[in-house]
């Protein structure tokens, strides 16, 4: 079944929280450093409420027969001034229903975000991956984008 990718709107929030509290369920399991905070469920609907109105913040969602199957959340971002790139993309969070992985709507998505991106003027994207996620850094690295840096985590006790 062929997915229609399009930016969200208002109508969109509660789908996309739906979705982003399994992804944060799904990494917290992976791994514990990736666990929401208490009032992440609040915090993050009214975060989400507030930059949807920025012009600097995309969300794109994947929808299938009126049912949202999968959500992309990107934003530009300034770059230290040291760089001789300004401006880059940065593809803050991917999700996809587990039904629905492997299937093109991931890609769909990142088309839409990498045109978005383009549109601006940006010459590149950034993003993250948990390492406890291996399917992740596959997807993006198959769609061109290669590793330039890994980010360490240590407890300060």
């Amino acid at each position: 079944m062929k997915v229609l990718v399009r930016r969200a709107g208002r109508r969109d929030l509660d789908p996309i929280h739906a979705r982003w509290l399994r992804l944060r369920e799904a990494e917290a399991k992976a791994d514990a450093r990736f666990a929401p905070s208490k009032n992440a469920d609040p915090v993050a609907r009214d975060h989400r409420e507030l930059i949807l109105a920025d012009p600097r913040t995309a969300f794109f969602v994947a929808e299938e027969r009126g049912e949202i199957v999968g959500f992309l959340h990107a934003q530009i971002e300034q770059n230290d001034p040291s760089y001789d790139v300004e401006r880059y993309g940065r593809i803050v969070d991917v999700y996809v229903d587990d039904t629905r992985r492997r299937q093109g709507v991931g890609s769909a998505l990142l088309r839409c975000c990498v045109e978005w991106f383009a549109s601006l003027g940006m010459p590149e994207y950034h993003v993250r991956t948990p390492i406890a996620h291996p399917d992740a850094a596959t997807f993006f690295e198959r769609a061109g984008a290669s590793v330039v840096s890994i980010t360490l985590s240590a407890r300060v006790d």
